[in-house]
């Protein structure tokens, strides 16, 4: 699959689009898709406008469209459902995930990059440098990404973990938090961990990355173990509940199809006795 930021559109290519409606994506019941047909959509021209190409697939190119408040009112004749992106992100494969992982960011990208921060007009999309830019400056704006970090502290057979307090209860995950100016990823790392659960950590160890598009963040995860202090001590900010688990006995957490979730699942795995 071929990743790109395209502006051009071909009616004599084959094309897809994702549909988004704020947070929600656009789900085709019949055909069981996000993927649609433009030739099953009533869009008017302000949308045609506005897709951004994302990707080539199998010679199909992929573009996502922002509905805004329209919703999914009369754009088609197929059952159509919304969805919160974050309740269909478990369901995808890799490949799936990063493509519509990458239509939310992009659409973010453009659609909050509209105007020129300096001068306010608006800014043009350069396609050989795939990026916004205005006349006054000439500075491209190009996709932000924020770079967060996600660690599982441990402590032989147990982990922390916590809940967020946008959590549902009895859900618990890993600790997460954006990397500050200045910061190495380790030290974002070390500085969350006292921040959110007052203890100490050593031994930081990468794991892996993931794009996660909320709204456009890079999770770099990470293995750690704790140096000091048994208790941990929520800030009652962002944790409201953090507690030791043994890893014989989880609570509930995310699924494998996020970061948090593999952080979890391959701990485990390494230390369950065969």
């Amino acid at each position: 699959m071929l990743l790109k930021r395209f502006i051009e559109f071909n009616e004599n290519n084959e094309n897809s689009y994702i549909l988004f409606n704020g947070d929600a994506i656009l789900y085709e019941n019949p055909s069981k898709s996000y993927l649609f047909d433009p030739n099953t959509l009533y869009l008017d021209n302000r949308y045609k406008d506005s897709r951004i190409g994302i990707a080539v697939k199998d010679n199909v190119h992929i573009y996502a469209i922002q509905l805004k408040d329209t919703g999914i009112k009369n754009i088609s004749n197929f059952d159509i459902d919304q969805i919160d992106l974050r309740f269909m992100l478990p369901q995808l494969s890799h490949d799936e995930f990063m493509l519509v992982s990458r239509a939310k960011q992009i659409l973010h990208w453009y659609t909050s990059n509209a105007f020129c921060s300096y001068c306010g007009s608006k800014n043009t999309f350069e396609l050989k440098e795939e990026a916004l830019v205005c006349s006054c400056n000439n500075i491209f704006k190009y996709p932000t990404i924020s770079p967060c970090i996600i660690t599982l502290v441990t402590n032989k057979n147990k982990i922390l973990l916590a809940r967020n307090k946008l959590f549902p209860q009895g859900m618990y995950s890993a600790l997460a938090g954006f990397i500050e100016a200045g910061e190495t990823a380790e030290e974002a790392l070390i500085r969350e961990v006292k921040e959110e659960v007052n203890l100490d950590v050593t031994n930081i160890k990468y794991f892996s990355s993931q794009s996660w598009p909320f709204p456009s963040q890079l999770m770099l995860g990470f293995y750690c173990e704790c140096s000091s202090g048994d208790e941990p001590e929520p800030d009652g900010e962002e944790i409201e509940e953090a507690e030791w688990f043994d890893i014989n006995d989880m609570p509930n957490t995310p699924p494998i199809t996020s970061i948090a979730g593999k952080l979890i699942k391959t701990y485990i795995e390494d230390h369950l006795q065969p």
